[in-house]
């Protein structure tokens, strides 16, 4: 049993990292394993009107925005994920070299003020995590390893006081459990109440917290939303620009791209007879991350754009991402004349249309059909693509 409860904590939050850090994972030589495990989790859920929407993001990941909170919530992705690793790993330190020098209770450095810091320090981290790869999915996976971390916290405590007795009663008394003034504590206390059946009350307040989480994810989701550049072109074509890049200037760009011949016979094609919503995306050329809206790999190829392969890409490749090089090169993309517009068809998970005000809903998904090139004032080609991006067919964000 006491390894057991050793094993849980890095258990539950390596698995919450295998997860969270999907879009990492997908630029490795381990991707197809990954995705082999991973993927049909998510088509499964992704099949039914009533879980699809876990698939769904509730923050921008391929769009930025330069709206202030949506910016900032992005850089504290990368912040809080280094700082939560470095209280993990220095407190980590402390506890084995106690154990190693048999120096007793460690009582010093972040134990003088927190008792579990290591929990913490993973919560701090799973937060950035979240940040970077904003799933619903991966929003109640992490309350739930928070959940876990806090039970796993009063157990140890129930056996440390069971062995040290008032010594450790004085030490737990001195010291807040995971954060100063106990803010989760009292949350709980606050809804669940009084009550003598405090498993019952564990319970509720799980449940209610998951319940709270969602509905703030879904306001973030649309206040999002609010703040893409988007242009209804017709009652069944939407554009959405990644870079904030929006008003009469995208108006424009989006004009000689569906007047140009080679467009409008794909559009013809796709979207004559169907009549289903399209979504088009404006994205720079030269954005590393639009490859989760459609595979675009024979194109490159034939244009001689093969990503680079080995260990050293992909690890220059890991440091891109980490220090959020996509969001500069939308940031600075606005400004370039090479864009790439893709155009996705917007579909229910049982295949059907949906109007065009709920294209970028949670719970529909979209699927690439054509691209085209355009540089400065000339569309120089149009394309159409598999029916799949980069990675398959997993979900992708919307916006």
């Amino acid at each position: 049993m006491r390894w057991w409860k050793r094993l849980v904590p890095g258990a539950a939050f390596a698995f919450y990292l295998l997860i969270a850090l999907e879009a990492i994972i997908m630029i490795t030589p381990f991707t197809v394993y990954f995705y082999a495990v991973y993927a049909p989790v998510l088509a499964r859920l992704e099949a039914h009107p009533w879980t699809a929407w876990l698939t769904a993001f509730f923050l921008p990941h391929i769009t930025y925005t330069g709206e202030p909170v949506l910016t900032a919530l992005a850089w504290l992705g990368p912040i809080l994920l280094t700082l939560g690793l470095a209280i993990f790993l220095v407190c980590a330190g402390q506890v084995y070299s106690a154990k190693l020098l048999r120096r007793g209770v460690v009582s010093g450095g972040f134990y003088r003020v927190i008792r579990h810091p290591q929990y913490l320090g993973l919560g701090v981290a799973g937060l950035g995590l979240l940040l970077y790869w904003p799933r619903f999915l991966i929003l109640l996976l992490y309350l739930s390893m928070l959940f876990v971390y806090s039970l796993l916290a009063r157990h140890e405590e129930e056996r440390m006081e069971a062995r040290f007795g008032e010594a450790y009663r004085r030490y737990r008394d001195g010291t807040w459990m995971f954060l100063p003034g106990e803010p989760g504590g009292r949350l709980l206390s606050w809804l669940v109440g009084p009550t003598r059946r405090r498993g019952w009350a564990l319970a509720a307040g799980y449940v209610l917290v998951l319940a709270l989480a969602t509905g703030a994810a879904f306001g973030l989701r649309a206040y999002s939303l609010s703040r893409i550049p988007m242009l209804r072109y017709s009652d069944t074509l939407t554009v959405v620009s990644l870079s904030p890049a929006g008003g009469a200037a995208m108006e424009r760009l989006f004009a000689r791209v569906v007047g140009n011949p080679e467009v409008r016979t794909l559009l013809a094609k796709f979207h004559g007879q169907q009549e289903h919503p399209l979504v088009a995306y404006i994205v720079p050329t030269a954005y590393g991350m639009q490859h989760l809206i459609a595979d675009l790999g024979e194109h490159e190829a034939h244009h001689s754009k093969d990503g680079q392969a080995g260990v050293g890409a992909v690890v220059r490749h890991l440091g891109e991402m980490y220090a959020l090089a996509p969001l500069r090169q939308l940031r600075d993309g606005a400004r370039s004349p090479e864009k790439r517009v893709i155009f996705t068809e917007a579909l229910t998970p049982a295949g059907a249309g949906v109007p065009a005000s709920r294209a970028l809903d949670a719970g529909v998904l979209r699927f690439p059909l054509f691209f085209a090139e355009l540089d400065g004032e000339v569309v120089s080609m149009a394309m159409e693509t598999p029916r799949r991006h980069a990675w398959g067919t997993i979900p992708v964000p919307a916006f």
